[in-house]
This record gives C-alpha cells, sequence and structure tokens, in this order.
C-alpha cells in the first residue's frame, strides 16, 4: 500500500528543501560579513525557514487526514518501532527547525520575512537569547540531518538487502 499522491508530493518537497536548507545553512557559516550577498541569502534562508512551518504544518494535518500505511509484520518489530521514533523525532524537528530560526532572528533583532512579507516579531531582542535559540538551532538541524542519514540508510537496507515485501520505497514512489 502507498502513501497518498499529496503525502508522497509533499515528502519529497520537503526533503529536497530541507537538505538544501541544511547546506544554504552551513554554507552561510562561511559568508563574510562584508560580503554584499550576506543579507539576501540570510533573508532567502528565512523566507523558505517560514515556508517550512507551513509546510510541516500542512503535512502533520495530512497525516492525520491520511494515514500512513502500516509497516509489513515481516519487518522486525524493534525496527517497526525505531522507524516510528524517526517519523516523530522528525516531525517535532521539522518544526523546531524554523521556529527556532525565526526566534533566533528576532532576539538578534533582525526581522523576518517570507520573500517581501513582513512576519510579525514574536520575540524582543535579547543576546542571551538570540545564542541559546542560534545553539538551539544548529544542534536540531544537525540532529535532522543524522536522522534523515539513518532515514536513507533504512529504506537502503529495505530495498536492497531485505526481503522483497520489505521495500518501503515504493510506498512513497
Amino acid at each position: 500500500m502507498k502513501y497518498s499522491f499529496f503525502s508522497r508530493v509533499l515528502h519529497w518537497l520537503m526533503a529536497f528543501v530541507i537538505i538544501f536548507m541544511i547546506f544554504l545553512g552551513l554554507f552561510m557559516g562561511e559568508i563574510s560579513k562584508e560580503s554584499e550577498y550576506r543579507m539576501t541569502i540570510y533573508n532567502f534562508h528565512k523566507s523558505i525557514g517560514v515556508l517550512l512551518i507551513f509546510l510541516i504544518t500542512l503535512r502533520s494535518i495530512n497525516r492525520f487526514i491520511n494515514k500512513p500505511p502500516i509497516l509489513q509484520n515481516s519487518i522486525p518489530k524493534i525496527e517497526r518501532i525505531i522507524a516510528n521514533i524517526a517519523h516523530i523525532s522528525m516531525y517535532i524537528l521539522m518544526f523546531l527547525i524554523p521556529i527556532s530560526g525565526y526566534l533566533m532572528s528576532n532576539s538578534y533583532g533582525f526581522p523576518v520575512s517570507f520573500f517581501s512579507f513582513e512576519m510579525p516579531v514574536l520575540v524582543a531582542t535579547n543576546i542571551e537569547n538570540a545564542k541559546l535559540f542560534s545553539e538551539a538551532h544548529e544542534f536540531l538541524s544537525f540532529s535532522l540531518l543524522f536522522i534523515i542519514i539513518l532515514h536513507v540508510v533504512a529504506v537502503i537496507k529495505h530495498r536492497f538487502f531485505d526481503k522483497k515485501e520489505n521495500d518501503v520505497l515504493k510506498r512513497m514512489i
């Protein structure tokens, strides 16, 4: 049984955008403060982050409406438990990462825009809080990257090294 078409589109769209954002975030750390493109890149990163808040909200609602297909009983129970924990963790991280980035930006005294639409300021400028949100944003992003890598490795394992009926990739393509 496959995920719904809408679930599959959201999955792949968010997968590509999130991986892009992680690498863009790493690139941003290397940009010189004197670079004329620095703020353009930061503002683009923030805009995509706001988009991800909307997408993860939509994806969470969709998950309640379109229940995911259950994993086959031929997959060992411990692997099904780990998969469940990983999926829940990814959903939580996909929400917390852009929120922590938004709060970090506001705490440093910078606005957040969704492209040219100015978003509300959620917290006052506070450098100490900004540093905490910055550390959280980075830690959560690397945590999500780690879980994504495990997710991909599990898909490869089930696709190429397990029984044919355990090929979970078929559910998402």
